[in-house]
């Protein structure tokens, strides 16, 4: 038996033995929430609550599915193991909601199942029904964006707007014909199935402990369906922190919390406020930002107690320049030049992935990326919203499709070199397919369009597939941005913030945070607050924030002054510092022969 209450403080061992019905976990940044959750799921298997087959995990990004499967792995079985190479085909099954979903609908259709396109491809298909409609002048961004949001809801929710109900119709239309789903239909197809009783009846035979992650983070969509997949007094654990919920745009809410203890009999809420990964003068920043809306302090066990620092600056050049120092430093230098012109240093020399830099949007990202390359310093970045939006990802995506026999003339119409040419390419093609696993596939597909595999973006593509070497559908398995980021590369992390959401560095450089930028101008003003609160419980040991008088953006000269999120911030917490201008580097001097 293993002794649960040794790796588990008082908190996270009352939330990982309750035994049943519906538990309510409220976990704060850094105080062990993956961990609660995998240890929940090993304790219900270990103690013969549940069969491994028995437990339904849903989570957000496919990293977090992998970690947590790999964690309850190791929990139960050693890898060596004969136990554990008998128990692999039975362990439990942790998906994204999208993913799982997907598997849902083709156990029960069959081939009557569609195929998931991703939002540009979604786009499209908007504008194709437009034009049908007569609205050539439309945005097909703005109609998809419409349409998605009416959507998030089951069933969706037109308002009366008849127009929008027109426009909605034919884009079904058009995915009918062509034999698409949306990510959005996943949802909502599924939850057309778990309406029929003799369906729902099955899955609660199934699946009768469900576990959902990130429970701040669901659509009201997702909330439907989470009621649909557990009894009211049922075997369901929701694990989430209403402070984190950064995703309103996809129609999140931090009242699902509430609601569930509202919508589910006899909940069991357990609160953890023991925080490992952020010093205490973090929380209390971050705190200070939401302005305690939260009953419960969160208490770190970290003695160490860093200021945050505040760096200005007159524009986003001296402050990628400047960045780029202060990380060659913390590094100890990357280069000889660096040594000898004084530049490296620091206390604790640091791996590169220990740093991560933060920005509301991609474009501040930029500067960044260009003064790291001029210094040598490797980085990856994941700042895409939707991955499949770059050019080769998507004509790979199109081909492994193509291969597979799906929607074979939808994507190849749409391959560079059109229909024709694919279609008799594809004969010599499909023989070279015979046992190829997801890496090979992928590779097969690189060379066919002769892409350069070192890139980075299908480096990173590489990676995430060789994490989820059986995956069918690269739509599901790119749906999130972090999902393209690999966190034990030797390289620093350039993050929106909400893919960083989830991660922790040592170090983090939350950069942009003027007025206008962060708080965005045109996005809810307490979204912005959470969004805030997540950047800075990201660090476990130092925090730079950096702001510039003067910032061109989207074409637009930006003069919005420091954020006024950081006026809420005690000054006891912070340190402010001056920009220094940047020392030229010392020339070498050569020795004298005599």
């Amino acid at each position: 038996m293993i002794d649960w209450s040794s790796d588990l403080n008082p908190t996270q061992f009352k939330a990982v033995t309750h035994r049943v019905g519906p538990l309510l976990v409220v976990a704060g940044p850094g105080t062990g929430k993956t961990r609660v959750l995998s240890y929940r799921i090993g304790h219900l298997i270990e103690t013969g609550t549940a069969r491994p087959e028995q437990i339904l995990a849903m989570t957000f990004t496919n990293q977090a599915s992998k970690e947590i499967s790999g964690r309850v792995s190791r929990l139960l079985y050693s890898e060596s193991s004969t136990e554990h190479k008998q128990n692999r085909q039975t362990t439990p099954r942790v998906s994204t909601f999208h993913g799982w979903a997907l598997g849902f609908l083709k156990e029960i259709l069959g081939e009557d199942a569609r195929l998931p396109i991703d939002e540009k491809d979604a786009r499209d298909l908007c504008r194709e029904a437009a034009r049908e409609l007569g609205l050539s002048n439309a945005k097909p961004q703005g109609l998809y964006e419409r349409i998605s949001k009416a959507k998030q809801h089951f069933p969706p929710r037109m308002n009366g707007d008849e127009d929008l109900k027109a426009l909605y119709q034919t884009y079904h239309g058009l995915l009918e014909r062509y034999g698409l789903w949306d990510y959005d239909d996943l949802l909502l197809e599924t939850l057309q199935l778990l309406e029929l009783t003799e369906i729902r009846a099955k899955f609660y035979r199934d699946f009768p402990f469900v576990l959902v992650d990130e429970f701040q983070d669901i659509s009201p969509a997702q909330y439907t369906l989470i009621k649909s997949m557990a009894r009211k007094d049922g075997n369901i654990t929701v694990i989430g922190d209403p402070n984190q919920a950064i995703y309103g745009f996809r129609g999140a809410s931090p009242e699902f919390i509430h609601r569930f203890s509202m919508d589910f009999k006899d909940v069991k809420t357990v609160v953890l406020d023991t925080v490992y990964r952020c010093p205490q003068v973090f929380l209390d920043a971050a705190t200070s930002i939401t302005g305690d809306r939260s009953a419960v302090r969160l208490k770190s066990v970290k003695d160490r107690t860093p200021k945050i620092r505040i760096k200005p600056f007159g524009d986003p050049t001296a402050e990628a320049k400047w960045m780029a120092r202060t990380i060659e430093q913390i590094v100890g230098g990357l280069s000889f030049a660096s040594l000898d012109s004084g530049a490296a240093g620091g206390n604790t020399l640091r791996s590169l992935s220990d740093i991560a830099v933060l920005f509301r949007t991609k474009a501040l990202g930029n500067p960044v990326a260009e003064a790291l390359s001029r210094q040598g310093i490797p980085f990856q970045r994941a700042d895409t919203p939707d991955p499949l939006a770059q050019k080769e990802l998507r004509s790979i995506w199109r081909l492994w499709e193509a291969l597979k026999g799906r929607t074979v003339r939808y994507h190849l119409a749409k391959l560079p070199g059109g229909k024709d040419f694919w279609n008799r390419k594809l004969l010599d093609l499909k023989p070279g397919l015979q046992g190829k696993d997801g890496p090979q596939l992928l590779s097969y597909i690189i060379d066919i369009l002769d892409l350069d595999p070192n890139r980075p973006l299908l480096r990173a593509l590489a990676r995430a597939v060789k994490r989820h070497p059986h995956v069918d559908s690269l739509a599901v398995l790119l749906r999130d941005e972090a999902d393209m980021l690999d966190i034990n590369i030797e390289a620093v992390s350039l993050l929106s913030i909400h893919a960083a959401k989830g991660l922790e560095f040592p170090v983090v450089f939350l950069i942009g945070c003027e007025a206008g930028i962060l708080p965005w101008k045109e996005a809810d003003p307490e979204e912005e607050r959470r969004l805030f609160y997540v950047a800075l419980t990201r660090a476990s040991e130092e925090i730079y924030i950096s702001h510039v008088k003067h910032r061109r953006l989207f074409g637009q000269m930006m003069h919005g002054g420091p954020s006024p999120f950081i006026a809420d911030i005690p000054e006891r917490l912070m340190v402010r510092e001056q920009a220094q201008k940047p020392k030229a580097p010392r020339r070498p001097r050569q020795k004298k022969l005599f």
